[in-house]
């Protein structure tokens, strides 16, 4: 019988609450450095930034999730501290690698992307690399011993700093050189409000580890380096193929980008607590709890997702306008087909946590191997037949592959990914939600309040059909609160 365990559920809320304030500041930088720079400029920033966090986001999820599922199946606390430094020692080789090869490639990329001055450009993204490789290894560490709440709050940290920096560059000047600066240190800011809440001893074997940390960390490694390389294929694509005149677009894709991970990307810290969770259970031979935490990962992220991907495509076009200014028009269809995008990648991230912790790291890395086929033959096809939509388009059905292989493989090990009648009642809320917007007139300057009465119809279905529940509102309280209210 599957252990109460509510652990996983309240590092979920804290890391989707902290993330919330990571993207309000986070967010805010991002918008005010598209505004200054224009679509062109911040589409010279962007194809820089999409190749800086391929290889930081191929390298974030290879050693450091080894780290985190290796640390939660230990008991020992002499082997933890021996996968911490072998976890710092290894991700750390493996960035300084990342920053050597971009470091000399940097000429030939300006080269290719025709980007003016880009040597340089892509030479200073390279500085974040070494850095962001010890970043992410602290990071796992903690993930590992599950401080979730402590790796919530470092991420408001990191985010303050980034617009804090940007802020200055309203006053000393905005450029492409400054801001790639600016991102540089916001990493060293991480990394020195982690660092030393590790205790980590520096006596002791510092690579006694990498060996069982290196069999986990290469499958993952292959999971996630295509998996990560499908944004810097997609601007690369646009980069090379797009004519001149439409320089503009990539910059306003990029915009469109940003707004459409917000939801995606606070709702991906299901991935970070999943995994360790998952590992976790079966260590202990509990098949019940890692079915639980899985289903109840996905219910988590459905419940949020569903509204806020209705309303981000029904306001596509205005928010593109309300953000970054009339700069920006014409960005709504891209930004309503990226939402849809982004969700079903965060589903399919989902689902590879969940088979990572479960030991299937080389299955899932041979079928993301093998889904950059069809997806760089669709990029290039839909791209030349109707540009950026066309693009865009590509990034839509891929990972409905993904999604169904690694269902499928879930399915055979768990079971049931989610019970037939929390579909239905989902289903039913959404269209609810739908229904009552479609309904009400229409009323200029009003929309928030229109979706706000969406919400609260789709929120009551949910409560009537007690899809939400009282357990639900206790994972959000503190544990001494819960105790009080129990004993009252």
């Amino acid at each position: 019988m599957a252990a109460k365990d509510n652990t996983a559920a309240r590092g979920t809320v804290a890391l989707v609450l902290s993330r919330g304030g990571y993207f309000v500041l986070g967010y805010l930088a991002v918008v005010v450095l598209a505004r200054e720079l224009g679509p062109a400029a911040y589409g010279v920033y962007s194809v820089i930034m999409a190749l800086l966090v391929w290889l930081e986001e191929s390298g974030r999820y290879a050693v450091p999730s080894a780290t985190a599922k290796r640390l939660s199946e230990t008991s020992s606390p002499s082997d933890h501290e021996a996968f911490e430094r072998s976890a710092l020692a290894l991700n750390l080789g493996v960035h300084i690698f990342f920053f050597l090869v971009l470091w000399v490639l940097a000429p030939w990329l300006a080269s290719w992307f025709d980007i003016e001055h880009g040597a340089l450009l892509f030479r200073l993204a390279a500085i974040d690399l070494p850095l962001f490789g010890l970043y992410t290894a602290i990071q796992a560490i903690h993930q590992g011993h599950r401080h979730f709440m402590l790796l919530g709050v470092s991420q408001v940290a990191y985010a303050f700093a980034k617009f804090a920096g940007v802020l200055s560059l309203m006053v000393i000047g905005v450029s492409l050189e400054k801001a790639l600066i600016i991102n540089v240190l916001s990493t060293i800011v991480g990394c020195v409000f982690l660092f030393p809440k590790i205790g980590l001893r520096w006596q002791g074997q510092w690579f006694s580890k990498v060996s069982p940390l290196v069999t986990l960390a290469v499958p993952i490694g292959l999971y996630y380096f295509p998996l990560m390389l499908r944004s810097t294929l997609l601007l690369g694509t646009l980069r090379i193929l797009l004519p001149d005149s439409e320089e503009a677009t990539i910059g306003i894709l990029m915009a469109a980008v940003n707004i459409a991970r917000v939801p995606a990307f606070a709702l991906a810290t299901v991935t970070v607590v999943i995994l360790p969770s998952i590992s976790s259970a079966l260590a202990r031979d509990d098949l019940a709890l890692a079915r639980q935490y899985l289903q109840q990962a996905l219910r988590f992220f459905a419940i949020l997702f569903l509204p806020a991907c209705f309303v981000l495509v029904v306001e596509s076009e205005a928010l593109m306008r309300f953000i970054y200014s009339d700069a920006f028009a014409g960005g709504g269809l891209l930004l309503g087909l990226l939402v849809i995008s982004e969700g079903l990648y965060t589903i399919q991230a989902i689902l590879g946590s969940v088979l990572h912790g479960a030991g299937e790291m080389r299955k899932t890395a041979v079928v993301i191997l093998l889904a950059l086929v069809p997806y760089l033959g669709l990029l290039v096809l839909l791209t030349q037949i109707g540009g950026a939509v066309g693009a865009v388009w590509a990034a839509v059905v891929t990972p409905l592959l993904g999604i169904a292989v690694f269902g499928a493989m879930i399915w055979r090990r768990f079971g049931s990914l989610m019970p037939q009648s929390r579909v239905a009642k989902l289903a039913l809320a959404g269209g609810l939600m739908f229904g009552t917007e479609w309904l009400l007139p229409e009323l200029e300057g009003w929309w928030m309040l229109l979706h706000g009465i969406g919400l609260v119809v789709y929120s009551l279905t949910l409560m009537v059909c007690r899809e939400i529940t009282w357990d639900d509102v206790r994972t959000v309280l503190p544990a001494k609160r819960v105790e009080r209210q129990a004993l009252t």
